[in-house]
């Protein structure tokens, strides 16, 4: 009996950890929607953003007491092929992460 009762203390504990941690999210968004700090740094560290390509958003879903916030981590923008492909990464401040694809126009970091 008593292990039982240990077990399920032990089960629920466990499964209250799990739920309080934050859900990692993918999203596909549209070039409006990005924020105007992203778009400006892409502009000034490579151009014109190319046509027909995706923005993505990652971020993190958080429970802060009865609100549920979404924090973005990066932003993403994806084009190409098999041959050709680019891919850029921004953190939510403009800070350019990566970069695949692309030459820099601007090079004064």
């Amino acid at each position: 009996m008593k292990k039982n009762i240990l077990t399920l203390l032990f089960i629920s504990a466990l499964s209250t950890s799990l739920l309080a941690q934050p859900v990692k999210k993918t999203e596909k968004i549209k070039e409006e929607e990005v924020p105007a700090a992203i778009r400006a740094a892409f502009a000034h560290d490579f151009g014109k953003i190319p046509e027909d390509g995706t923005w993505t958003v990652n971020f993190v879903v958080v429970n802060d007491g009865a609100k549920t916030i979404a924090k973005p981590t990066w932003y993403t923008y994806r084009k190409g092929n098999k041959h050709e492909k680019i891919e850029v990464r921004y953190s939510p401040d403009g800070k350019l992460e990566l970069v695949k694809g692309l030459e820099k126009v601007n090079d004064n970091t």
